[in-house]
């Protein structure tokens, strides 16, 4: 697939290889990868080329080819044969004796940061276009052709390791100052200047010494992550030095540039390092973990980014200005993604002070990004100068798009959308921030309800990349539409659900802290109990999320919960303790110090003694297993009653929803794809005995599933027609 690819010899006999450009996005698969490697065995044999830059600009692996590739029960031949031809391709760049020299243009995230990482100098444009990281261990991936080995060789061990397991994309300032890349150089003059770079020629690679691969400083390793094993397996390879010979198992083309150790020390060879971790990406790719990773977290995301479920007959709409209503925390966060995005923002609260405040939170936040080199100070003080604090709701007469995200309370937000309202034109969205309220009801406060839908958004926002579109009874389908290109326009993947209480996020992460609360209450110590939310491989364990969350809120919530629904409202005892604590006890969480956690002025936290001192009766006798399984259990029957229920009507989005949203444990793939891991009969039966053992509604399968699970199917193979949601 040449076309893919561009290939020309330019000034000074330098040859560029181009791999994507700016909205032409390469994705590479068998068939590609055999056509980027002829083309560098083309450049390092052709005599009338002196040098090569590899052009990179959104380079990375080809989802739909792999897990097609991995349902095959042949497929991990092809696979493998793709792997050796890359490897192959990547050690006649490390080993030719022409200079090869990446020019990053923009992403170059895991293929693409594994080619940049094979050429012998990297050059990166200064923009925020630019990334490089090893991003593919979140797709339940280790790194396809040797780039754990060559960052290891690059950066050192205990450097490289946050890299390898978090997977986080880098900005060219942090690529710089970690060591992955040698230049950063203007967008524009990018092109030119790795020419004159591959001219001049790279100096030999000062590999950094390669430290104990036993270090840990990412943290401890998810149990449920092969991926993650794999790259700590390679890593003890390159602390070995293997000394077999250095083309074992890397079908390199026959050439005099030298073996595969020619581009490091000369006491270490890598070839057989190599070997082993290709074998290791082909185990791990055709494994449960990685295919349901790779399911939701790789197609599933793509195709919600691609707005798959926007309704077609709509207009395209492009935004310019943005007015956002509350400059708290939620409400700041919302005005910098904007701004990001390259939008204009009217930012009001509901004093000038208020709103400048708002204003002076996002350039301290920065000002400390710039200075920890993980932001581009000229960008960051463009995107400043966007946002407009004010306390005018007339500012708002020509933005097209208003986001409310005021204080969680009815009489205020009606009253923040009738000023709006008033101000702004006869055709414009508004949208409420909200993570609880029914938008039925907060559309009550409209003239124009068809204008109205829910945008929740997760805290923090500029870090979090969900965004929840819920659609109220009235919401029209140009409306939704609207709704689902702003989400595009400003980089976050959207979900689409239904109105009902606590739409769909919000009321799952309710049912697994209170399960978790249900489990204090039943007597069960409160250290098992975030034993078992860390053993389930979320990122943070029950109570510490209600602390973070604020209990006083939780509270709340349930208390207008009771007041909403009357005599259809069942507390538990878990919400039963937590109002004990927060009305009797004032321990609201981490906000005062004081919730399941203590917390001191270090940032450290420990645990209250006084959590047992609740609980009046014998303590109940749970296995971790069992507490583990309690925790995956009720999200998993929450999620499928949201389904059941027609709230959420995609399981593939419910499943990105559920990682992208709280965290959900993200080897499983999600809810929905957890309980197909395992097989629906199978998931029934363990929720069965755990709700015998311990009770509670929460833990009582649906029917749905319990259909499913008679008639041998799976929650993704059956059809999910939609449904209207309840009313709460």
């Amino acid at each position: 697939m040449a076309s893919d690819f561009a290939f020309e010899i330019g000034a000074a006999d330098i040859a560029v290889i181009a791999c994507g450009a700016a909205g032409r996005p390469l994705r590479l698969n068998g068939d590609r990868i055999g056509a980027f490697a002829d083309m560098v065995e083309r450049a390092a044999t052709d005599a009338a080329v002196a040098g090569v830059v590899v052009a990179i600009d959104d380079v990375g692996l080809d989802l739909d080819w792999l897990a097609a590739t991995t349902a095959r029960a042949d497929g991990s031949r092809e696979l493998a044969a793709a792997v050796k031809r890359l490897n192959a391709a990547l050690v006649r760049i490390e080993t030719s004796a022409k200079p090869f020299v990446a020019a990053i243009a923009g992403p170059a995230l895991g293929l693409g940061a594994e080619i940049a990482l094979a050429c012998g100098a990297r050059l990166m444009a200064r923009h925020s276009r630019a990334t490089i990281g090893l991003a593919d261990v979140k797709l339940g991936l280790p790194p396809m052709a040797g780039g754990a080995i060559r960052l290891a060789r690059l950066i050192g061990t205990p450097a490289a390791r946050p890299f390898l397991v978090g997977g986080q994309a880098t900005t060219a300032a942090q690529a710089l100052n970690n060591g992955l890349v040698d230049e950063l150089v203007t967008p524009g003059g990018l092109h030119a200047a790795a020419i004159r770079r591959a001219a001049d020629g790279v100096p030999a690679r000062q590999s950094r010494p390669v430290e104990a691969a036993t270090s840990r400083s990412a943290g401890a390793v998810d149990e449920h992550q092969p991926a993650r094993g794999a790259i700590d397996s390679t890593l003890a390879d390159v602390d070995a030095d293997v000394d077999a010979d250095p083309d074992a198992g890397v079908d390199a083309p026959a050439h005099a540039d030298g073996d595969v150790a020619a581009n490091a020390d000369a006491d270490v060879t890598i070839g057989r390092a190599l070997h082993r971790a290709g074998e290791r990406f082909v185990d791990v790719a055709g494994g449960s973990v990685a295919r349901a990773m790779v399911r939701t977290l790789g197609l599933g995301v793509a195709r919600a980014n691609a707005l798959a479920r926007r309704p077609a007959a709509a207009p395209q709409r492009s935004f310019r200005k943005i007015g956002v209503l509350g400059a708290g925390l939620m409400g700041s966060g919302i005005a910098w993604v904007c701004a990001s995005a390259g939008l204009d923002v009217v930012l009001v609260d509901v004093s000038e002070a208020a709103a400048q405040r708002g204003l002076a939170r996002l350039r301290d936040q920065e000002d400390a990004a710039i200075a920890a080199g993980r932001a581009d100070a000229e960008a960051s003080r463009a995107a400043l100068a966007r946002i407009a604090p004010t306390d005018r709701y007339e500012a708002l007469h020509d933005v097209d798009l208003v986001v409310e995200a005021v204080f969680e309370d009815r009489a205020v937000k009606a009253e923040a959308t009738r000023r709006a309202e008033a101000a702004i034109g006869a055709g414009v969205v508004l949208a409420t921030n909200t993570s609880t309220l029914p938008i039925h009801g907060l559309a009550a406060a409209s003239a124009r309800p068809a204008q109205f839908i829910g945008l929740h958004f997760f805290s923090p926002v500029p870090r979090m990349p969900l965004l929840e579109i819920i659609r109220g009874a009235a919401t029209s389908d140009a409306t939704l539409a609207t709704s689902m290109d702003f989400a595009q326009a400003i980089a976050k993947t959207p979900i689409v659900v239904n109105d009902a209480r606590g739409f769909y996020t919000t009321r799952v992460v309710m049912a697994y802290q209170a399960e978790a609360f249900d489990m204090l209450a039943q007597g069960i110590a409160a250290a098992a109990v975030e034993a078992a939310g860390v053993a389930t491989g979320m990122p943070i364990a029950p109570l510490a999320l209600s602390d973070a969350v604020a209990l006083d809120l939780i509270h709340q919530i349930n208390v207008q919960a009771r007041n909403d629904l009357g005599d259809r409202y069942r507390q538990s005892p878990g919400y039963e303790l937590v109002g004990r604590m927060v009305e009797t006890g004032g321990r609201t969480g981490k906000k005062t110090g004081r919730g399941f956690y203590d917390y001191d002025a270090a940032g450290g936290k420990q645990l209250w003694p006084g959590l047992g001192e609740l609980v009046a009766h014998a303590p109940v006798e749970a296995s971790r297993e069992d507490l583990r399984d309690r925790l995956l259990a009720v999200q998993a029957l929450e999620t499928a009653r949201a389904l059941e229920e027609g709230v959420i009507v995609d399981p593939s989005e419910a499943d990105l929803g559920a990682i992208l949203g709280w965290g959900f444990a993200p080897w499983t793939g999600g809810p929905l794809s957890y309980i197909d891991g395992q097989g629906v009969a199978r998931f029934v039966a363990r929720c069965d005995e755990l709700q015998r053992r311990y009770g509670g509604e929460r833990l009582r399968p649906t029917a749905s599933l319990r259909r499913i699970a008679a008639a041998g199917g799976s929650v993704y193979g059956t059809d999910w027609a939609p449904a209207a949601a309840r009313d709460s």
